[in-house]
């Protein structure tokens, strides 16, 4: 796959991954599962979490209330510790990671809250007492995965750029004025720019980032207005990977209003 040996980086993830929705029935491969476990372990460990790769389990879409899934049958089993807000928040941060690395490798992928049977799906996955399933990720390959795999680099980012409405970056940053905005550094703009391409649960997209310039830091917010506090921890941790790869060099610090600093 071409476009593959030669845009390997999280950003040309970021500017390329959409939402899937219909994949084809052909099975993840053992290789390629066993590629993903490897990526899993030190995830897991970093984020004190325990995320799964659930493979052939098509039983665990067929009700999906919308009925908008085809040829579902892969995914991540997002599980975590029980009543942590902080672990939800590193469940989005450190699975979407795992989510980009899937893109790089040309397999499609769909966060799941309530298109799938969460009953199921914790049948075939590892709850540990204390712990419990947060969400999934759909994995697999794209219909017409080989014609997928074909298209060139700048096809596959217009595609993401134009498959789905996405908040404006006015939106994002609404606590600022514009001045604030304009005179923001480029490293927090484009960090805004990437989190503008981050899923979410129920593609609500429910953060706002702002910008300090007197000690050069960004934090992230939930947006109450957006209506899914819920699932809000979880895309407040996938918005903050999107931002810091977008930003390139800094950290978070967790939480609703946690700051990034820029290094």
């Amino acid at each position: 796959m071409e476009y593959m040996t030669e845009h390997t980086q999280l950003i040309d993830a970021v500017n390329i991954r959409t939402a899937v929705r219909t994949y084809d029935d052909e099975p993840i491969d053992d290789d390629t599962a066993r590629q993903l476990e490897m990526a899993l372990q030190p995830i897991n460990l970093l984020g004190d979490l325990n995320i799964q790769l659930v493979r052939n389990q098509p039983k665990v879409f067929e009700a999906n209330a919308s009925g908008h899934l085809t040829n579902a049958a892969n995914y991540l089993a997002i599980v975590g510790p029980k009543n942590d807000e902080e672990a939800r928040e590193r469940a989005g941060f450190y699975a979407e990671r795992l989510v980009l690395t899937a893109t790089l490798r040309g397999l499609g992928t769909l966060w799941v809250a309530g298109s799938w049977d969460k009953d199921e799906a914790a049948k075939h996955c590892r709850v540990a007492s204390g712990q419990e399933l947060y969400l999934g990720v759909v994995i697999g390959h794209p219909k017409n995965h080989l014609e997928y795999r074909a298209k060139s680099y700048e096809d596959l980012c217009e595609a993401q750029r134009t498959h789905r409405p996405t908040k404006s970056y006015e939106q994002f940053t609404a606590t600022m004025g514009d001045e604030e905005r304009d005179s923001a550094p480029a490293w927090f703009k484009a960090g805004v720019e990437a989190a503008m391409k981050a899923p979410s649960a129920m593609n609500r997209q429910p953060i706002m980032f702002s910008y300090n310039p007197a000690d050069d830091t960004a934090a992230a917010h939930i947006d109450t207005t957006a209506g899914d506090e819920h699932h809000a921890m979880n895309d407040m941790g996938i918005a903050k990977l999107h931002f810091q790869i977008g930003a390139g060099q800094g950290q978070w610090a967790w939480g609703d209003g946690g700051l990034f600093i820029h290094k």
